[in-house]
């Protein structure tokens, strides 16, 4: 295997790591949760879907942290490891249907666990409850 090989083995490595350990069972449900609360406030104001970068802007800062900390020993660029964990996430929120997309810009919305998460009546234990839909 050829150097450049090598690093981009390793940094695929480090993300699949990173995504196990950040991308757990409840914080994606804790992530979902939020994307959709963004979504939905996004669209209101501007009527039209948010891009991702719009949407996580209203994401809690915390739980994305691991997406702007560059870990140790990153063989790429640290400007790569943003993109590329937030293609973890993505995936991860599409497959778990809390949003759904296409590659078109601007096709970010709510999956049908995101949508039924919305029209619940009862309050997440997180707290976040879910956005008037009656008006």
């Amino acid at each position: 295997m050829n150097d450049q090989a090598a690093v981009r083995a390793e940094a695929r490595e480090q993300v699949r790591r990173a995504a196990a350990v950040w991308l757990t069972g409840d914080r994606v449900a804790v992530l979902g949760r939020q994307m959709v609360l963004s979504i939905t406030r996004y669209r209101r104001a501007n009527r039209r879907p948010p891009t991702w970068a719009e949407a996580l802007a209203g994401v809690d800062p915390v739980l994305c942290e691991p997406i702007t900390t560059v870990p140790e020993g990153w063989p790429l660029r640290p400007a790569v490891w943003r993109p590329t964990l937030r293609e973890r996430l993505m995936g991860e929120l599409k497959h778990t249907r809390w949003v759904t997309y296409t590659r078109t810009p601007r096709s970010l919305h709510p999956g049908d666990a995101g949508r039924g998460w919305l029209s619940t009546a009862n309050p997440p234990p997180d707290g976040q409850h879910p956005p008037d839909t009656t008006r």
